[in-house]
């Protein structure tokens, strides 16, 4: 080895292994999104679960209410919904959730953007509701308060409803 070769060496050790050392005591910023079915409640309930620095917090997305749903299949389409939503959002394809009205039945599906009816070949339908009920408000009254519009809305006047899925980054401040 020459002495420039030395000299460069006996510099840049230093420099390389404080900065390695600097890089592992920095604070970790990873976070992640985890969307789960929970049922321990008497209400199962699609929960979000926001993780960063360790530090975890659950934002409900939607209440199975039993209004809508026997208990057999408010936990049915609790888990399927969860599932569907955690793929949509890994995948960064769904941002609303929205409701609808197919072969006379009231629906509630997650779609990409406003707009777009749960017909659309894009869309991912949910679940099902009673013949009856009024998928509008159906789903203002399942969704978590995080998710809800500041006025339900108005069953004569509205007939969909977009509600905001994608995280937000109030979702990441603890």
């Amino acid at each position: 080895m020459n002495k420039k070769q030395l000299w460069a060496t006996a510099l840049t050790t230093p420099i390389f292994a404080l900065s390695v050392l600097a890089s592992l005591t920095q604070p970790s910023t990873a976070s992640s999104l985890n969307i789960a079915c929970n049922t321990n409640a008497s209400t199962p309930t699609v929960i979000a679960t926001v993780t960063e620095d360790r530090t975890a917090k659950n934002i409900t997305i939607l209440n199975f209410l039993s209004q809508y749903f026997s208990p057999e299949d408010a936990v049915q389409n609790c888990q399927k919904t969860a599932k569907v939503l955690q793929h949509l959002y890994n995948t960064n394809y769904a941002n609303y959730l929205t409701n609808d009205k197919l072969n006379s039945q009231p629906v509630v599906c997650a779609v990409e953007r406003r707009g777009i009816d749960c017909n659309h070949d894009s869309a991912q339908i949910l679940f099902t509701l009673n013949p009856t009920a009024n998928s509008s408000q159906a789903l203002y009254e399942m969704l978590g308060s995080d998710f809800k519009q500041a006025q339900p809305p108005d069953a004569r006047t509205v007939s969909r409803i977009y509600s905001e899925i994608k995280p937000r980054k109030s979702w990441w401040f603890f």
